[in-house]
């Protein structure tokens, strides 16, 4: 058999079995990813409802926890968490329904009944119809009376999904095939065909023409010197583009840089000419130094909040066991005195457990999650803390009744130097990295944080830490 036939045919068959499998399998581990993160996330969310739950439920005094008062309650609590189609039930101890946000003839009580004292949360799948729902069930104490909270969440489109992606592909296969022996016909008769124009794409590629790129026609040494050629011009392209990018974004943050640095300088410089220049009463002076030292500080926290970011990033961190309490309970001593001097009011209650983390580090975050609710509520505002371990994982919850935020600034308060309110930070001496600091220490620990706010009725902080290492505990990453 001729070299030509013996290469067709080899392609055609590598290509028909290669895409046969891969495809099959691709569509596979794309349908176990998403069921993966359909359990994540319908746990996620029942944690989130329980926790809400018992808050709101707490909030209202033992007088009025009462069953008659549950649906009020509990309809607060699914707008609170948005609507995400779910359908939330709750239960009293013996199982009599008290709560449904949504009418539903969907009744299963397998996960219900599978619940206990030793066994607090359950899951299962339900098929109805053409439609199949994931059902998580847990069970929550609240001053000695014991709920049952079920959340239902649609998970149907992963299963059409699946089967729609079987359709398609058994469709595309069949086209491709017939296109790739057409195909695979072309491109091996043209396979020792060598490639004149390399060394002219060479020179244009050294005059400035990066986008130039050889053909890639041939079996030979010179096709192989082809593909390592476009290979080379790919990545010093990819390359140029990174540097170009990441020569913009310094540019912008040295652009913010300097505006933040532009307000105080100017105040400080200004008032520093009228001490020097004018005679000035007692009242005045004393001002103008208030003035000074306010600048001062904030020009103190920015460089401090810069150091944070950049050591973030490059020192090693030995990664301990801690307790969330006491991690917790520095954060509150250290943010104490703002809140006293405005009126501000903390309550909580944070559960046993351990977490995994740099203590320095997660120390930083509380703090800065502290000060930034007490920053958005009003004088004699509330911020309430939650912190329960779920066997791996630790969650906190950090919420307050201040003015809250837009969705569309949620995604861009991680951002340097972003500010929602700059003169209500500046005024509190923020500098728009507070934030930024979290997102980077929080991402460092693996850890998953989801923020919840709805502007004037307050913001709710979720985090949810590992409460075992990803490597092993004290190995530097």
């Amino acid at each position: 058999m001729k070299f030509f036939w013996k290469i067709y045919f080899s392609f055609t068959i590598l290509f028909v079995i290669s895409f046969g499998f891969f495809g099959t399998w691709m569509i596979q581990r794309t349908f176990e990813k998403s069921y993966q993160k359909a359990l994540e996330d319908g746990e996620w969310d029942n944690q989130m409802y329980q926790l809400a739950f018992e808050m709101n439920l707490n909030s209202l005094g033992e007088a009025y926890q009462t069953e008659s008062m549950i649906p009020v309650m509990a309809d607060n609590v699914t707008q609170n968490l948005g609507s995400s189609g779910n359908i939330y039930r709750i239960y009293n101890s013996e199982g009599t329904q008290l709560y449904e946000s949504q009418n539903s003839s969907i009744q299963d009580r397998e996960v219900l009944d599978a619940l206990s004292a030793t066994q607090p949360c359950s899951y299962g799948l339900r098929r109805i119809g053409t439609k199949t729902w994931l059902m998580y069930a847990c069970r929550s104490e609240v001053n000695g009376q014991v709920y049952l909270l079920e959340s239902l969440t649609d998970i149907s489109d992963i299963y059409e999904e699946r089967e729609s992606n079987y359709d398609w592909y058994v469709i595309m296969m069949l086209v491709l095939t017939a296109v790739m022996t057409v195909l695979v016909f072309a491109v091996t008769h043209f396979l020792t065909t060598s490639i004149a124009s390399l060394s002219h794409t060479t020179r244009r590629f050294t005059s400035g023409a990066l986008d130039a790129r050889a053909s890639e026609r041939g079996g030979d040494e010179i096709a192989d010197l082809a593909r390592d050629f476009n290979r080379m011009a790919d990545t010093i392209s990819d390359k140029m583009n990174e540097l170009t990018l990441q020569a913009k974004k310094q540019e912008d943050f040295t652009a913010s840089f300097a505006h933040e640095l532009k307000t105080p300088l100017t105040s400080i410089i200004g008032y520093a000419d009228m001490l020097r220049t004018m005679d000035c009463t007692k009242e005045e002076t004393l001002e103008a130094a208030h003035y000074i030292f306010q600048q001062g500080k904030r020009l103190e926290s920015l460089s401090f909040k810069l150091l944070e970011l950049i050591v973030s990033d490059k020192q090693e961190y030995t990664f301990r066991k801690l307790k969330p309490g006491g991690l917790l309970a520095e954060a509150v001593q250290l943010t104490k005195v703002q809140r006293e001097e405005r009126g501000i009011r903390l309550t909580g209650r944070i559960e046993g457990g351990w977490i995994f983390g740099e203590h320095d580090l997660l120390l930083s975050v509380f703090t800065n999650l502290l000060d930034n609710a007490r920053k958005a509520v009003e004088d004699r505002g509330t911020i309430t803390l939650r912190g329960r371990g779920y066997g791996d994982s630790y969650l906190f919850l950090i919420r307050d009744n201040g003015c809250g935020m837009a969705s569309e600034e949620i995604s861009r308060i991680t951002e340097a130097f972003y500010m929602i309110d700059k003169s209500r930070a500046r005024k509190e001496g923020g500098a728009g990295l507070g934030m930024t600091l979290c997102s980077r220490i929080l991402r460092l620990h693996r850890a998953r944080w989801r923020i919840v706010s709805r502007p004037g009725e307050g913001t709710v902080i979720a985090i949810r830490f590992p409460s075992r290492p990803c490597k092993e505990e004290g190995e530097r990453i």
